[in-house]
């Protein structure tokens, strides 16, 4: 499976496709270069985001080379990057929203 790093700055990757826990998946650039293969630490669908590497606690999460948001706990290379360990700055979504998120995408924590 392939995810897509848009910009340099980026930290995460959106995936192309659906992926199982432990499955490799090619990291490419937008000029669709393969620049990494890492293995997801759990299952994700098409079109969330992968860790490219280790984010700290409060880091910033770039796509795009944009923050999408700040972490709210430590993200090892692999995991999916969602509403579980990432708030966003501009939105302040309800904890029950988060948790029926969760819970409706069988996100495994």
């Amino acid at each position: 499976m392939k995810a897509i790093k848009l910009s340099s700055t980026d930290n995460v990757a959106t995936l192309l496709g659906d992926v199982e826990k432990h499955e490799l998946v090619e990291i490419i650039s937008a000029d669709n270069e393969v620049i990494a293969e890492i293995k997801a630490l759990q299952k994700i669908t098409f079109g969330n985001k992968i860790a490219l590497g280790d984010i700290a606690n409060d880091e910033h999460i770039m796509k795009c080379g944009h923050s999408i948001g700040k972490s709210i706990v430590e993200i090892p290379l692999g995991q999916l990057v969602h509403v579980q360990n990432v708030r966003s700055e501009r939105l302040d979504i309800p904890e029950a929203i988060i948790e029926e998120i969760i819970k409706q995408m069988g996100i495994e924590q």
